[in-house]
């Protein structure tokens, strides 16, 4: 029985929350690592507690250039709808002169070195830079998304292989160490790049070696990027600010200090040098006053480690911080009783990655025939081409069948839109295919997966999962991106979903350094609630997914390897034509939408709110990934 057959019954769940433990990169757990243990449980009808083995793998870790025009809100990004606000008011600021307070969930490592996973948070928080940034503060106009930063000027070769830039003169490291040259540059992003640096983990470690081969400096003031693959976000995406890039630091330094030294200190050119960083502390930014380009207004940014949304909530009530970065919830009651709120406009899904298809034979670049471990076992939502029938499947479907009716199935049994309003508080967006937004205009309804869980257990049937004796049809880890707080609760959620259709879910608590090596390695099999850049809400005729192919091996992975994205994603990228690159696009969407690998779950909005007694204007420049920016523009009273 086919999809189409069996969808015609609807019927209401209530949410429920399922708090389970569990950590499973392979369903059978031939190796044991570690056992991952949750300090707190919250145990609600049922307790699902388990051990299980985790399999952990070592890590190691195109297109005509193109600018699209993002659009920009100009309005408030967040209106703050009639919340109750409570007792809560603007406070007067426990801080003075030119110091700024800033609340975020975790203050996390920030080596100086890029293979050493050097975070791109240094560049959104103001301490390093790159070649380009967007322009205008506030402004989507195709001539403000890419302004020169360290870049002065720039030439794209005629084959689109090369990027020959040249740099600002002047550009002073931290701390009286030296002046930037072409050379660091080019040594910075070698060193993040997968491909020049096989051990380098940094976070586009991989994503760098998709399209590029070593950098070169041809003097002190000329920097040469050879591109192995054609590549037209270099600069609204991967060499701007506002993007997803790499930090830019002093290779003399290297040479004289060395590696140690080099993890423990962060040297680099922004507008704010690191005076203090104490993981899971709080991290003090000095300003840099004679700052090449942009002094800063404040005198001092101190990031503050709270992980409680609550606590950092109450210490904006009470002046104690004076921004904070806050779950939508905890943000719109203090919007409510008056307070600013500032965003550089990115938005992102929420995705519910039913890992382990990785389907595609062999490197896309380098042409290795690959081996797929994750299909040794049969696991219900992973289909397998390479032995379509296994012994399980109903008659008239091979495994790939199978696995579609099951993540079909998956993707039609919860509520998205009460899931909105539990964990976004309304205030966020139902999301059905990875990678496209609804709220667009090129969006059509037809690829919106309807809740209804009496398809979605007719399905799971016909897919040759009856529920058992005990109630269940099969077993199914889940976990939830530790370092955000909205994706561990967005998995405990789906869990109790997943539970009414007859899915035993075990919700994985590990931190995400446990679960990072199988992504890395392609043999993630646990379904994963997660942001890759394919999340990112971006104009539909972009480039995209490329974490979802085996370009972007030796890095990150995003649970998937898929011959139809990959295809995709160079017809795209080597498309001068808007009409084509958008029909690609959309053929995408349907496929994925069909194939149903990367169901989404949520929007969410990326805002800050501030102080306004304390704070005059906070203006960030539009981003398409960075979650905040412009720091050196804050304005106090």
């Amino acid at each position: 029985m086919g999809i189409g057959e069996i969808m015609n019954k609807k019927m209401i769940v209530l949410l429920g929350l399922t708090p389970a433990l569990l950590f499973s990169m392979a369903c059978a757990g031939e190796t044991i690592v570690e056992t991952v243990e949750v300090e707190k449980i919250v145990v609600q009808e049922k307790e699902v507690v388990k051990e299980v083995p985790v399999e952990v793998v070592v890590e190691k870790e195109v297109v005509k250039e193109v600018i699209v025009e993002v659009e920009a809100d100009k309005k408030p990004i967040i209106a703050a709808k009639e919340v109750a606000s409570g007792d809560i008011s603007v406070p007067q600021s426990k801080q003075s002169g030119g110091v700024v307070h800033f609340g975020l969930q975790g203050v996390g490592p920030a080596p100086g070195l890029n293979r050493a996973q050097s975070p791109e948070s240094l560049m959104w928080m103001s301490v390093s830079e790159l070649l380009f940034r967007p322009g205008k503060p506030g402004s989507g106009n195709e001539k403000d998304l890419v302004q020169p930063w360290l870049a002065k000027s720039w030439e794209m070769s005629d084959d689109f292989m090369t990027a020959t830039v040249t740099i600002q003169d002047g550009v002073q490291f931290h701390g009286g160490n030296g002046e930037l040259s072409a050379c660091d540059i080019a040594w910075s992003l070698n060193d993040a790049n997968g491909k020049t640096t096989p051990t380098s983990i940094h976070g586009q470690a991989g994503d760098f070696a998709a399209f590029l081969d070593a950098a070169e400096c041809a003097d002190d003031s000329t920097l040469i990027m050879n591109f192995s693959a054609v590549e037209s976000r270099w600069q609204t995406m991967l060499f701007n600010g506002g993007g997803d890039g790499h930090n830019v630091f002093s290779k003399k330094l290297y040479d004289e200090k060395g590696e140690d030294w080099m993890r423990e200190n962060v040297i680099s050119t922004g507008p704010f040098s690191v005076g203090k960083w104490l993981v899971n502390d709080r991290a003090e930014l000095v300003a840099v006053k004679d700052h090449w380009a942009n002094p800063p207004k404040i005198e001092k940014l101190v990031m503050i480690a709270v992980p409680e949304g609550s606590t950092r909530k109450a210490m904006m009530s009470t002046g104690e911080i004076d921004i904070a970065d806050l779950d939508l919830r905890e943000t719109i009651p203090l919007l409510k009783a008056g307070f600013g709120q500032s965003s550089g406009q990115r938005q992102s899904g929420v995705t519910l990655h039913l890992a382990g298809n990785y389907w595609e034979t062999e490197h896309a670049q380098t042409g290795e025939v690959l081996k797929h471990p994750t299909m040794i076992h049969d696991i219900p939502w992973i289909g397998n081409p390479f032995k379509p029938n296994d012994g399980n499947n109903p008659d008239g479907m091979n495994d790939q069948d199978q696995a579609r009716m099951v993540r079909n199935a998956i993707a039609r049994s919860y509520d998205r839109d009460l899931l909105n309003e539990v964990i976004m508080g309304g205030f966020g967006n139902a999301y059905y295919v990875n990678g496209f937004f609804a709220d667009d205009p090129n969006w059509d309804e037809k690829y919106a997966y309807e809740y209804d869980p009496e398809l979605a257990e007719a399905m799971l049937d016909s897919a040759g999962y009856p529920r058992g004796k005990d109630g269940y049809r099969f077993e199914m880890p889940l976990y939830g991106f530790t370092n955000t707080a909205l994706y561990e609760e967005t998995a405990d959620a789906l869990s109790g979903f997943f539970e009414d259709v007859g899915i035993k879910t075990a919700v994985v608590k590990a931190a995400y350094a446990i679960a990072r090596p199988s992504m890395v390695g392609r043999t993630n099999t646990t379904p994963t609630i997660q942001w890759c850049r394919s999340g990112l809400k971006v104009p539909y005729d972009w480039p995209r997914m490329e974490e979802e192919t085996t370009l972007t091996r030796g890095g990150f992975g995003c649970h998937m390897e898929n011959p139809m994205v990959l295809k995709t994603f160079k017809n795209v990228s080597t498309e001068a034509d808007p009409a084509k690159r958008l029909a690609s696009n959309l053929d995408l969407l349907d496929y994925m939408y069909t194939e149903a690998l990367a169901p989404g779950v949520v929007t969410k909005k990326f805002i800050q709110v501030f102080n306004p007694n304390y704070i005059k204007a906070w203006p960030q420049y539009v981003s398409v990934q960075a979650a905040y920016s412009g720091w050196e523009l804050i304005e106090l009273k």
